[in-house]
């Protein structure tokens, strides 16, 4: 491992002993009465940095190193918290557990970092692992690491193996930056998530108890649960299971409690009394009687299979759940839930369901034989759109007709005028003859695989021989004629199997382009995605295919031992039911064909949203929502959409609704005054009563409230940037890739199901601050610098009701800003229109405007003079001005004012001062506005004939630190002597996500 040196007091003393600890150290439990424990802690502008020295006798970057630093923060971060007094209040007993991670009797164990630091793609063994988020080859390093920590106990019966509880553990990203000596490895916060209900963590059961106790217990239980690795089939232990010795009485894992804030305590082992080590087995030793869990699967699969109508030989365990009476801990019954996935039975009626098993079992002791099997229950692995290696590629087929966007999305190409329907919406319905909406339509080029197969490593699109007569087996791709597509209607079989490809094409294209590959994404089931172009959606009356609806499934194998993870297959029917073409009149052959809701492609997204979801953690849902896949579809299409144009002749609320060709009631365009927001009414349920598990599945009430905010979020980076009169294209996508980006890592950073939303939102903070300093977009345009984004991510939920004043109370407005939230003022609106009325959220905020490059754009100060204030309820005393002065080139044409550089001539530093809580805003001593003057005019005379004079100023205070703040550690930070970015871009993008910043111009 590479040698590390850790700072010597965390967070720095001047940071402990003089703030307000709530302004800088975000520190969220769960929601109150909720019996499922999590924690959200982040503190983006006081990081904790350690420094590893690698190469030689220093070793690399790599697990050990990795854990080593996390594990120095948590300790200094538990010294912090639960110092006395606590600096928050009180102190926090889960920290006790989390710190105890590197212990040698702690029940928490770090997971293998996968993919694996400077090696070739490789498959994941078990379902969740340190997530390698590296964007560059092999997976080597800098780049992400999001450290994952589970509980597990060691199998007896497996050498190396560790039968690990997946809902119960924690995770912290942990950026690593290169430097002259090696890398630094920066970390700024974690989240934690524990089962709930009737269920509890083997840390909490055990609190408290002897370490006799703990050894009697942790000992029946390795015994009861060996040789049932997780992911594995439950009945067949794996080939490589070796056998070992009976579990030593003297191993006993001694823990800490985890808390749900009901006033119970911690029990942590005492410096003087070391926690045994679990148990080593012993290779060639006489194998043990055959574990309780093996028997328990094996001897009640029957009876499992029977009440729950699946295969008994495609079981596969995917987690384990305890729950115990205190009296019963030691040497009474323990309830254990095993969730299990499985095939269900054949049926004359179509393809079998797979199933999610939730199994309740009675041990009557741990260790003992006796297994009572209490209840079964099942949940279809599916979730609906609506209620109810390659090989080598023949050069690209042209003339492939395809809707690159919806219909209703459809705007003229600039530079040819085709015909134009109107009334604006009436020939852009699915229920339009295939004349009109050919119209739509385009020539595409798709890659194909030997044999014109749609397939590719990632995905593939199936036959459909139960929907499509003359299909192939259904097992294997489609292939395309090789004749007659140019001119293929909308409504014809294979016109729907094109249009799934392609939007499987263009979705996963992305996804590689916003740094996720999917051989290195998909952990918890097998590859590549099946996409069946014409389908039914079951269970219920859709099965026939006569529906309009999608669905994504997971499909376990009928044999577990052949396959040990299951597959995901995504499900299109209809698009329409009234309107059906007849092919091959007059013959034999004769028949009616549909237009496919593969044609559209924000439903699409929309499943793509379920499959994100499934890959990563397992579940189909969220369990706060539906999933994210209205996000991924209002955002991606907005910027291709004529309904986005401020010039559409139409209702300017067109553009809020999320599926307008094949139509939902769903918008991405609500406000928490209607009910829409995190803790307002529509939400109350989530809030009030989050589930225990994957298994409880919400509606899509909570998905439009985050479709509103990512959309927010997305208007706020640029999505309303405008060219003139008409939308700026080109800025808008940009824009638009940046908030997938920031979706779409969060969720690929999640390790147990996030019970709450803020976990999704601090997960898409971390994707801004911990990603390279710089980062392409898939669909073009400058490259961008994520770090910029975290403050407006966090406004966006802010603004769509999270972080209240108190969580227990129906919120029917913007949330609290953060304690301190400086600014200095542009000229942005106070209040922003919205679908559902206006929406107030006073100054220094980030309301969507056009980010265009002009002295009189909203984004920019009004004057040269910075006015300050403070969003906040506290006082930012000692805060600090430095300011830069400089000229834009004209290097660049107009047309590319982006593109052009900008020159910086000098700078000088203001302060310190003090701002007044939620005030008015306070303007420069006469003094400092000299000094700025001096500045500027210092610039001007430097400044070549014809050049644009700009000023630049970071507002920073120890609370509040602006992302350029070298304090911060951001990767666009402007250290001592720098200066501030050189292309107008670049400034765009700094100056517009942080209130810290400001910027003005010559006209």
């Amino acid at each position: 491992m590479a040698k590390l040196t850790h700072p010597g007091k965390w967070p720095p003393t001047d940071i402990a002993e003089g703030t307000t600890p709530r302004a800088w150290l975000r520190y969220e439990r769960q929601y109150p009465g909720s019996r499922r424990p999590s924690r959200l802690i982040s503190h983006p502008t006081v990081p904790y940095v350690a420094a590893a020295r690698v190469g030689g006798t220093d070793g690399e970057i790599d697990l050990a190193a990795l854990s080593a630093a996390a594990e120095h923060y948590l300790k200094q971060l538990k010294q912090y918290v639960n110092a006395t007094p606590p600096p928050l209040g009180k102190a926090d007993p889960m920290l006790d557990l989390l710190a105890d991670v590197a212990a040698s009797g702690s029940l928490l164990h770090w997971c293998d970092i996968w993919p694996k630091i400077d090696a070739e793609p490789s498959r994941l063994d078990g379902q969740i692992a340190s997530w390698n988020m590296s964007r560059h080859p092999k997976s080597a390093m800098p780049g992400t690491v999001i450290l994952v920590a589970t509980e597990g106990i060691p199998d007896p019966m497996h050498g190396s193996f560790l039968m690990r509880f997946p809902s119960a553990g924690f995770r912290v990203p942990v950026e690593v930056r290169a430097t002259a000596d090696g890398f630094d490895l920066v970390i700024r916060g974690l989240t934690a998530e524990f089962p709930g209900g009737s269920h509890q963590a083997l840390s909490s059961l055990l609190a408290g108890r002897s370490d006799a106790e703990k050894r009697m217990v942790l000992g029946g239980l390795s015994r009861s649960l060996s040789g049932v690795p997780l992911g594995f089939q439950a009945g067949v232990a794996p080939a490589t299971l070796v056998a070992s010795s009976a579990t030593d009485a003297d191993d006993a894992p001694v823990e800490a409690a985890v808390s749900s804030d009901d006033g119970s305590s911690a029990t942590s082992p005492p410096p003087s009394d070391p926690a045994p080590v679990p148990p080593t087995p012993q290779a060639g030793a006489e194998p043990p009687a055959r574990s309780s869990v093996y028997r328990m699967i094996t001897m009640l699969e029957d009876n499992i299979a029977k009440q729950a109508g699946v295969v008994p030989k495609s079981l596969l365990l995917q987690d384990i759940r305890f729950s115990a009476e205190p009296e019963n801990v030691t040497d009474g019954a323990w309830d254990i839930t095993l969730t299990l996935l499985a095939r269900g039975q054949d049926t004359p009626r179509g393809e079998p369901v797979s199933y999610r098993l939730t199994v309740r079992v009675r041990l009557a002791e741990p260790g003992a034989n006796e297994v009572e099997l209490l209840s079964v229950t099942r949940v279809p692995l599916v979730s609906h759109a609506v209620a109810g290696t390659g090989v080598p590629l023949p050069p690209p087929l042209p003339f492939v007709r395809v809707f690159p966007v919806p219909p209703p999305d459809w705007r003229a190409p600039s530079g040819r005028v085709p015909p134009h329907p109107a009334p604006p919406l009436a020939w852009r319905r699915p229920t339009r003859p295939d004349r009109i909406l050919d119209l739509f339509r385009e020539d595409r080029a798709i890659p194909l695989a030997l044999g014109m197969k749609m397939r590719q490593p990632a995905y593939e699109v199936r036959n459909c021989p139960r929907f499509v007569p003359g299909d192939g087996e259904g097992r294997f791709p489609k292939a395309l004629p090789t004749t007659g597509l140019s001119d293929l209607p909308p409504r014809r079989n294979v016109s729907s199997a094109i249009s799934a490809y392609w939007h499987s094409k263009t979705f996963f294209d992305n996804m590689r382009g916003l740094g996720l590959a999917p051989e290195s994404y998909m952990a918890t089931a097998e590859g590549p995605l099946a996409v069946h172009y014409r389908s039914g959606i079951v269970p219920g009356p859709g099965r026939d295919g006569r529906t309009i609806n999608a669905q994504v499934r997971y499909e376990v194998a009928p044999d577990a031992t052949l396959q040990s993870k299951p597959s995901i297959d995504m499900h299109l029917a209809l698009a329409n039911l009234n309107r059906w073409a007849r092919v091959k009149t007059g013959t034999p052959d004769s028949r009616l064909e549909p237009l496919g809701i593969a044609s559209c492609g924000r439903w699409m997204l929309h499943e793509f949203g379920h499959y994100l979801l499934a890959a990563r953690i397992g579940q189909l849902e969220f369990d706060f929502a539906h999933s994210a896949g209205d996000s991924l579809a209002a955002v991606f299409f907005d910027p291709l959409s004529d309904l986005s144009s401020p010039t559409y002749p139409g209702d300017p609320r067109m553009r809020g609704w999320t599926f307008p060709f094949v139509f939902a009631p769903r918008r991405h365009d609500r406000t928490p005054a209607m009910g829409w927001g995190w803790y307002g009414l529509l939400n109350r349920s989530v809030i009030e009563d989050p589930p225990d598990s994957g298994s409880e599945h919400k509606a899509y009430l909570t998905e439009q409230i985050l479709s509103s905010t990512c959309f927010l979020l997305y208007r706020s980076l640029g999505g309303d940037t405008l060219a003139g009169a008409e939308a700026d294209w080109g800025q808008r996508t940009r824009a638009s890739d940046m908030t997938l980006y920031l979706l779409m890592q969060g969720m690929a950073g999640l390790a147990q199901s996030p019970s709450r939303a803020e976990m999704l939102e601090v997960g898409m903070e971390e994707a801004g601050w911990s990603a390279p300093a710089s980062v392409p977009l898939p669909r073009g345009g400058a490259d961008w610098q994520p770090a910029t984004s975290h403050k407006v991510t966090r406004w966006a939920y802010e603004t769509m009701g999270m972080f209240p004043s108190d969580p227990s109370e129906i919120i029917s407005k913007a949330g609290t800003p953060p304690l301190v939230d400086i600014y200095i003022r542009d000229r942005r609106p106070n209040v922003f229109p919205t679908g559902d009325g206006p929406v107030e959220v006073g100054p220094g905020s980030y309301v969507p405007v056009s980010l265009h490059w002009a002295a009189d754009a909203n984004w920019v100060m009004p004057g040269w003079w910075p006015s300050c204030g403070n969003r906040g309820s506290v006082a930012a005393n000692g805060a600090r001005l430095r300011a830069w002065a400089g000229w834009v080139l004209s290097d660049k044409p107009l047309a590319q004012i982006m593109e052009r550089s900008v020159v910086w001539h000098g700078d000088l530093d203001i302060g310190p001062f003090d701002i007044a809580p939620g005030g008015a805003d306070i303007a420069l001593a006469q003094a400092d506005q000299q000094q700025i003057t001096q500045l500027t005019t210092a610039a001007r005379n430097a400044a070549p004939a014809g050049t644009q004079l700009v000023a630049f100023y970071e507002l920073s205070q120890v609370n509040d630190r602006a992302n350029t703040d070298p304090s911060a550690g951001f990767t666009v930070m402007i250290g001592p002597g720098a200066s501030p970015p050189t292309t107008v871009q670049a400034l765009v993008d700094l100056v517009a996500g942080d209130n810290n910043l400001g910027l003005h111009m010559e006209g």
